[in-house]
């Protein structure tokens, strides 16, 4: 590559760069916290949101309890895990959830291991591990239009439905939420 095709190729990086940036910087987090109505489920979608998140908390657990090297190469393709029961004894287990969880789950591990490793290197004390979890809260639904998309006021059909819910991967039917306005 000669000096001036160098040049071009970095001006015309520069250029797709200030675009960028220029985009992100309209662009800004929203984190929105909602309150299902399962009422409007039936048991099947009801059990299998409730699975999620017990699915959720089996490979925190899971990825908590591999070594360092192992979790850095897990593989986010992998479906069948072993965690333990209450009583510490092993069982295999295959995960049912849409692929994004897994990635935000692990993300989520990552960052907190990274929060841990920057307070130990600011106070320059030894602080504690990632401990088992017994629950899984909430799950970060963060691709809108994949994982997730709202139905707000005027979305709706003409008859009303559809209004206020949310769409969620793998679970057929829209949820009514509370907490829209």
């Amino acid at each position: 590559m000669d000096d001036e095709a160098r040049r071009a190729k970095n001006k015309t990086i520069k250029e797709k760069g200030k675009e960028t940036r220029l985009r992100h910087a309209s662009m800004r987090p929203v984190a929105i916290e909602l309150k299902l109505d399962l009422k409007c489920l039936n048991n099947a979608e009801r059990d299998k949101i409730f699975l999620y998140f017990a699915e959720c908390r089996w490979l925190c657990n899971y990825l908590i309890g591999l070594e360092a090297d192992k979790f850095k190469n897990f593989s986010m393709e992998t479906r069948g895990i072993t965690s333990l029961d209450k009583d510490g004894n092993p069982v295999a287990r295959q995960l049912t959830m849409p692929a994004k969880f897994i990635q935000t789950v692990y993300s989520s591990l990552k960052q907190d291991m990274k929060a841990l490793a920057e307070k130990r290197r600011k106070t320059g004390k030894r602080n504690g591990k990632l401990k088992f979890r017994s629950s899984y809260d909430s799950i970060e639904l963060n691709q809108y239009g994949n994982t997730h998309w709202i139905c707000y006021g005027s979305e709706g059909n003409n008859k009303g439905r559809y209004k206020n819910t949310v769409h969620i991967a793998g679970i057929k039917r829209p949820i009514r939420v509370f907490g829209m306005d």
